[in-house]
């Protein structure tokens, strides 16, 4: 093959790795056409390239595939409304097992309920959200 042929392929392999974000196999695969298209550059024989590019992109997949595994590999935070779960809050307005009340957290007021009887001023721990409204209940 020519060093064009497998410059080509890099190219391809590089856009099907961007296709399938988070696998890395296309990523080997066009590491080892590159380092094959090294080899035709300098008109090795095909045979030789071939071996190149099995060789490479087998090592590449069980060497720096799961390096890059790792890397990319993120713990999942909570954002937005489901970060508040588990924090703090303080009730502004009564809370019954039967009737709604209001909590203040990080400066902002929410719709709460609760299965038991929270009185004013007293904290709560977030449970759970549901569309606008927080599960609390009473801090331990």
């Amino acid at each position: 093959m020519t060093w064009i042929a497998w410059l080509i392929l890099v190219f391809v392999f590089a856009i099907l790795e961007m296709a399938t974000a988070g696998t890395f196999y296309f990523l080997c695969l066009a590491a080892g056409c590159f380092i094959a298209g090294i080899f035709a550059f300098f008109d090795i024989a095909n045979a030789v390239q071939y071996g190149v590019f099995a060789i490479v992109s087998l090592i590449s997949i069980f060497t720096i595939r799961p390096l890059f595994k790792r890397i990319m590999q993120k713990t999942a935070i909570d954002t937005n409304v489901d970060a508040l779960i588990g924090k703090n809050a303080v009730v502004t307005e009564n809370i019954s097992s039967i009737k709604c009340g209001f909590v203040k957290i990080e400066g902002d007021i929410w719709l709460a309920e609760s299965d038991f009887d929270i009185e004013k001023g007293e904290k709560v721990v977030i449970e759970s959200i549901s569309g606008t409204k927080l599960k609390v209940k009473k801090e331990a």
